[in-house]
């Protein structure tokens, strides 16, 4: 298990490595690359930070444009 802070900085690095989607329509994203390494994140999470990891991805690819944000998902209902 990672500790806390090892897991914010691979959450910031896989970060890092997102184009943001909403500036840059053109920008190339291999969807399939980032779950691998997200899904190595929250598998190297204790039980008690996989909240806090599954957040941290779920506002990283909310800020980037890949997925709409709760409000926006509202807005189209």
């Amino acid at each position: 298990m990672l500790s806390r802070v090892e897991l914010d900085r691979c959450l910031d690095t896989l970060q890092d490595q997102l184009p943001n989607l909403r500036s840059d329509e053109d920008a190339d994203f291999d969807f399939l690359a980032f779950q691998a390494q997200a899904d190595r994140i929250v598998a190297s999470a204790a039980p008690e930070d996989i909240e806090h990891v599954r957040g941290r991805l779920q506002a990283m690819l909310e800020q980037a444009g890949l997925i709409p944000t709760d409000a926006e998902a509202e807005r189209r209902r």
